[in-house]
């Protein structure tokens, strides 16, 4: 595996930079190193539900891990190295061990299983073959496979989702950023509310508020802000992003 790892990266052009958050510039000189010491290498999409989920466990993890583990994280939709790797679910999770892939996991999961999945291949173990796990039934929800289609907000679409909060939440997101049409949005709002009727979260509230603002709610879009502030502040999460919203808010406002 560790040669199939090899020859998969190769083929990306890579200089180097010291950094968590890799690119098809460094992936190479980060992953294909022999310094016994685990790396975690996580691929996620901003748009991603599950993957916003992961942060604060992973930030916590590698805080605890910073002297035996080194954390990674790559963007899909702005490099290519996980095509190179043919990962297709957001988030998965690559163990790395002196250049060798040990596990491949796909999906949100407790901090419990990560943490074991870590000790797991602390020491290492490359003549381990690759597994390709899913951690959760929740794991993968592209938004934007129906994007522009005329299902893409149809009921069949939506009962496929209808009962997962992070998944209504993934498509309410990815319609804030990519739709500029009111009917889009309005049906964003309905589905984002969904999805905070289920379980209230730091990103759905956020994602509602941010909906709001660009169908001209500005009152309520401050409101809902406002909300998501105090959510982040309770589980300690970073709120910067909502912020800058508000500060645009009360600019049209």
């Amino acid at each position: 595996m560790k040669n199939v790892l090899l020859i998969l990266l190769l083929c990306i052009a890579i200089p180097s930079t010291a950094q968590t958050e890799l690119t098809d510039a460094n992936a190479e000189s980060k992953l294909l190193v022999d310094n016994d010491r685990l790396i975690v290498l996580d691929f996620y999409a901003t748009w991603c539900g599950p993957c916003k989920r992961m942060d604060p466990i992973i930030a916590e993890l590698e805080k605890k891990y910073k002297d035996r583990v080194d954390f990674y994280k790559i963007d899909v939709d702005k490099n290519k190295v996980d095509d190179a790797l043919g990962v297709n679910a957001m988030p998965t999770y690559l163990f790395i061990y002196n250049s060798a892939n040990l596990e491949q996991i796909e999906g949100a999961m407790s901090k419990s299983k990560m943490q074991s999945l870590i000790e797991k291949h602390m020491g290492g173990d490359s003549g381990t073959t690759v597994s390709t796990e899913t951690a959760s039934d929740e794991s993968f929800y592209d938004a934007t496979a129906k994007h522009g289609d005329s299902d893409e907000f149809s009921q069949a679409t939506l009962d496929k989702i209808w009962d997962s909060s992070t998944r209504l939440n993934s498509l309410a997101w990815h319609t804030y950023k990519e739709h500029s049409d009111i009917d889009s949005l309005l049906k964003a709002i309905k589905v984002v509310e969904r999805s905070v009727e289920l379980e209230a979260t730091y990103y759905n509230v956020d994602t509602h508020a941010a909906l709001l603002y660009k169908t001209g709610n500005y009152t309520k879009a401050l409101k809902k802000a406002k909300k998501a502030v105090d959510i982040a502040k309770e589980e300690g999460l970073s709120y910067a992003s909502t912020t800058e919203l508000i500060e645009k808010i009360i600019d049209k406002m």
